[in-house]
Order: structure tokens, then sequence, then C-alpha cells
């Protein structure tokens, strides 16, 4: 099964920005093997307002019988900084990374933004730090350990978390940020018609928006992603992320190479049944857990 899905995953083209037939194509692949509603023994919590605006909203996903705070997932979905939803109703997308989280023995999280060009940077980032403050405030009343957040985005919502951990003032709560497949550094993309949509003209906002010196100074522990299908430029963007945290750490960074996935893939088979690639699911689990756990004492 799996062989044959890579098959057909390196047959779709993937351009800058992502074609809707793209998404289409690759959501319609996996939807067969995801979970439909209602989700056996989890608690789903929809539509919760972290802020003002209609697009400020996010859904909690709870192991039923959740006897101690249990680690929190954050997830924030992409777009090309234009369009997306935490929620598709008709499609697991993204309940599937909710349920994934609290199949896990997590609480998961998933939230939309506002969205360009209404909503230009800094939007993105602060609307991370204002659903971060929305959990530190109301998950314990789900089984949350307010203390324990690990914020997970992908391509457009990874340059979100990526901002939001670059910041000199952020939550303490804010254990690890996991990226996938984001922008870190705008300067290489500043010709696309969404980045523009997003910064604006403004070449001082291609500086502010970038975050790989941030992200160095923060000394969070960072999770790296790229697919093998991804374009070119995300390479790049991961390998300019991963070598700064090399010369800020002294080894290797923490970093997760997804073959035979493309962009979009890499985040619609998370949680997904019957097929055999469980390297993500797998490796993002354990990096929760790593981070969100007290040190085991030295012998």
């Amino acid at each position: 099964m799996q062989d044959k899905i890579a098959r057909l995953i390196a047959e779709i083209e993937m351009g800058t920005p992502v074609s809707p037939e793209a998404i289409l194509a690759v959501r319609e692949l996996y939807a067969p093997f995801h979970e439909t509603e209602p989700y056996h023994e989890i608690g789903v919590l929809r539509d919760q307002a972290y802020g003002p605006h209609e697009r400020q909203r996010l859904d909690v996903f709870a192991p039923d019988g959740i006897a101690e705070p249990r680690p929190v997932v954050i997830f924030v979905h992409g777009g090309g900084f234009v369009r997306g939803e935490h929620r598709t109703p008709g499609t697991p997308y993204y309940d599937n990374v909710g349920v994934w989280a609290a199949r896990n023995g997590f609480v998961g999280v998933t939230m939309s933004y506002r969205l360009a060009p209404q909503h230009r940077f800094p939007a993105g980032p602060d609307d991370v730090a204002a659903a971060v403050a929305w959990v530190r405030e109301n998950i314990a009343a789900h089984g949350g350990d307010p203390s324990a957040i690990v914020l997970l985005g992908q391509s457009a919502g990874a340059s979100h978390v990526a901002g939001y951990g670059a910041r000199e003032e952020r939550d303490e709560s804010v254990r690890a940020l996991a990226l996938m497949s984001g922008v870190y550094d705008f300067a290489p993309f500043e010709s696309e018609a969404n980045i523009r949509a997003y910064l604006g003209d403004d070449p001082a906002k291609l500086r502010a928006a970038s975050s790989v010196a941030g992200l160095v100074a923060s000394n969070l522990p960072v999770l790296v992603c790229v697919s093998e299908f991804d374009t070119p430029a995300f390479h790049q963007q991961a390998k300019a992320l991963t070598d700064a945290l090399y010369e800020r750490d002294g080894r290797c960074a923490n970093f997760l190479y997804l073959p035979r996935h493309n962009h979009l893939s890499q985040i619609a088979h998370l949680n997904a049944s019957r097929i055999e690639d469980r390297l993500l699911a797998d490796r993002l689990a354990e990096f929760v857990r790593v981070h969100t756990t007290p040190a085991v004492p030295a012998f």
C-alpha cells in the first residue's frame, strides 16, 4: 500500500505556491485512511475563540479519562499566508493532527489565524502568541498541562511558529518547536505574490519576519522537517536553519527527512491508518515527550 501511495505522491506536481489541484489530490489520496467523527475515546471542543477576529478560533482534542495533566501540542496549518483552515468539514483535515496528538497521550489543539493581505506580518506570530495565552489560561480544564506546550507548524504555519519562537518575549510554557517545510529566511521568496501579500514591499519586513537569528538566540529545542519532494527552496530553508542550529549547539540539529513525501502529504498522512509509514508520527511523539517530561536523573 505504501509503495502505491508513494508512486502517486511522486506524480503530483508541487509548485510555489502550491496549487488547489495539488492540495485536493493529496487530500483525496489519504482521506480513506483517516478516522471520522465521532472519534473513539477522544473528546473534541470546537471553535473556541482565542481572540476577537472570526478566524481566531481553535479546536481542542483530549483523550477521555485523563487522570493527570498531559503535554499540549498546538498545530498551526499552512496555506501560503493567504488561505487555509484548522478544520475543513467533510474531510479529516486538520482534525487528523489533533487526533494524532490525543492518540499519543497529549492534548491536541488546532488553530486558524488571520490571513494576508488583510492581515500582514506580524499577524501570524501574534496569533500564535494569542493561542498560547488561551491555552495557558484554559487548557487545564481539558486535561492539558499549561506549562508543557510544544508548537507544531507546517509550511506558512511553520513560519508563524518560527516567528513566535524567535521573539525575545514569549511564554515560558512553550518548551519546543517542530517546524515542517517553513520559510525562515524570506529574502529568497521576496518576489512571490503570497509573500508580498503577507510582508508588503518594505525590505525591512523581510528581515524582521526572518527567524533564523532569533531561533538561534532563543535556545529553544527545534525539530526541522522537510520532505523528499519539497521544492528545492524548502530544502534550502531547512539547510539554512539546521546549519545555524549546528553553529549554536556544536552538533547536528534535530532533523527529519521524510522520504517519498511532498509538501502536502507530510501533514496529510499524519495519523493515517493501514499504511506502514509511521516515521513522522513516531518522531514527533518522541520529540514532544522528550521536551515535556522532567529529565531523568543521571546515575
